[in-house]
């Protein structure tokens, strides 16, 4: 084109390339097959336009520069190709519309308040109540439901401080704690000079892994020791949890979490929600100790309540030193008892309100777009005691996983030569099989048959909670470190590894079975 051109590209990056470069007008095919989502999204993504060696979603933009233009600014004409196609049946499309021309309904956009361009905001949604502002975080202001929040642990070396295996974790925190120590002797001894550091990380890289945290605290002289007491029980992936040394020199960023799980037994509970920007379908999850970053995408939790130091208290007992503070703030609590003419409303009830009035299919779909840029709004559903009652079971189902009821799946076992006694997991992960994956096989010997479908429609973080169990429950080898982290050492026997399949599935069926039940929860 002599004045203009066209590219393959993001839709993001076509947009941009409208505005920088001062075209006068543009077509924008998006043909979707972004492939680094997961579940539902992921499956209306579509397929990848080029192949195997593609993940990111992928447009046509078409630019064009006229000088007789009648409009100012760039005119921008978008079309979507569409949910659920193959790779060959957008190509299809391709083929037969031949040119812009051949495409039916473009549509001429323009970019709203939030400079969104599609997928824009629902204006209603600015009429919620904020879940949690950075205001009042910071103690300057009380407009939000919950006052602390926080992002989950972020390590910077999972494969060194995570493993199924308490033994194993102890192992690795060791070597880890040898190797700081070791550098910190040689950061003293070299007389402190800011271009040695590097050099001492390299040297002593055996069995850590430095980043720029770690290099700093080198730097501070912090010291460290280790301890046995370190290791915690952490939920690291959806109803999936492995052992931790949670020593704050040694992992990244601990962020508030100290104030919210300050003990391996502090009596406090959260829910968490996917941060700003997340690729994979909202989803949200609530606990009752510590979580991975990763639990949902980029975590943030708002806890029940919050944990201070209690002024003049003995130094030397941890557990009297702290106070337990009501994290959910009087504004809210005011507005909640106004809105439904109830003094009898409760904190606790709001807490339990909040968690399910955010599995609400109708609020979920009609603010996919503002829960994928911001976090959640809390609407005042038609009824709150029905989201109130929901809540409470939501959370006693996703919080007693591993105690909870059982679902009747059978098992089937055969008698192989080679297997050995007692071990579920190999490398190869376990698989879904059957019509409507109605058969979990876990190894040569062992199938788990009888899965209903419903235990599938239940997802989080883009994955249900058995999926999660594919997933997870695998021997892996971590490249760089060389760690083995082998899930044979989480159950102690086949007969617990099924009844936490069996107690995975009910809480899965049940979890649908009562959002399937919820009452509108928007107005009109």
């Amino acid at each position: 084109m002599t004045n203009g051109y066209w590219l393959y590209s993001t839709v993001d990056s076509g947009l941009r390339a409208c505005l920088a470069e001062e075209f006068t007008s543009a077509h924008v095919l998006n043909l979707r097959g972004n492939q680094r989502t997961q579940g539902e999204r992921s499956r209306r993504e579509g397929g990848k336009i080029f192949g195997q060696g593609s993940r990111a979603p992928v447009a046509i933009s078409v630019l064009v520069r006229n000088p007789d233009a009648g409009h100012e600014g760039c005119r921008i004409l978008y079309h979507d190709i569409g949910d659920y196609l193959t790779r060959e049946r957008k190509l299809e499309i391709l083929r037969e519309t031949g040119s812009i021309m051949g495409v039916d309904g473009w549509q001429e956009i323009e970019p709203d308040r939030h400079d969104d361009w599609i997928g824009q905001r629902d204006e209603a949604f600015e009429t919620f109540f904020p879940v949690g502002t950075k205001e009042a975080k910071a103690g300057r202001a009380d407009d939000a439901v919950f006052r602390l929040y926080s992002r989950g642990l972020a390590t910077s070396r999972d494969a060194y401080l995570y493993n199924f295996s308490f033994e194993a974790c102890a192992d690795n925190a060791r070597r880890v704690v040898k190797n700081y120590r070791n550098a910190l002797r040689d950061w003293t001894q070299a007389g402190r000079e800011p271009a040695d550091v590097d050099a001492i990380a390299e040297r002593h890289s055996s069995h850590v892994r430095w980043d720029a945290q770690l290099k700093d605290n080198l730097r501070r002289e912090r010291q460290v020791d280790f301890s046995i007491d370190h290791i915690r029980a952490i939920q690291y992936r959806p109803f999936v949890k492995q052992r931790c040394y949670v020593d704050y020199m040694l992992v990244n960023r601990k962020y508030q979490l100290d104030s919210i799980f300050p003990a391996d037994n502090s009596e406090n509970k959260a829910i968490c929600l996917p941060g700003v920007g997340g690729r994979k379908p909202f989803g949200i999850l609530m606990v009752n100790g510590m979580l991975d970053l990763y639990l949902v995408e980029a975590s943030q939790c708002f806890p029940r309540h919050r944990y201070a130091h209690r002024e003049g208290s003995d130094l030397l007992n941890e557990r009297a030193r702290l106070e337990r503070i009501d994290n959910i703030t009087d504004t809210a609590l005011g507005a909640f008892r106004t809105r439904y003419n109830d003094p009898e409303v409760t904190k606790d009830a709001i807490f339990d309100y909040v968690y399910g009035v955010l599995h609400a299919p109708d609020y979920r779909a009609r603010f996919a777009d503002d829960l994928s840029k911001t976090l959640p709004r809390i609407p005042f559903a038609p009824d709150f005691h029905a989201f109130a009652e929901a809540g409470r079971g939501l959370a006693e189902l996703h919080l007693g996983y591993e105690t909870g009821p059982e679902y009747p799946l059978v098992p089937e076992t055969a008698d192989t030569s080679g297997q050995l006694p007692g071990r579920l997991f190999g490398t190869r992960s376990m698989r879904l099989v059957g019509e409507g994956d109605s058969v979990l096989v876990v190894n040569d010997r062992l199938r788990l048959s009888g899965i209903p479908a419903d235990a599938h429609r239940y997802e989080v973080n883009g994955r249900s909670p058995l999926g999660w169990f594919i997933d997870r429950y695998r021997i892996t080898t971590d490249k760089e470190s060389g760690i083995t982290n082998d899930p044979n050492a989480w159950f102690a026997d086949e007969a617990a590894f099924i009844a936490a399949v069996r107690r995975i599935v009910h809480l899965s069926v049940e979890t649908a079975r009562i959002v399937d039940g919820l009452p509108p929860a928007l107005e009109g």
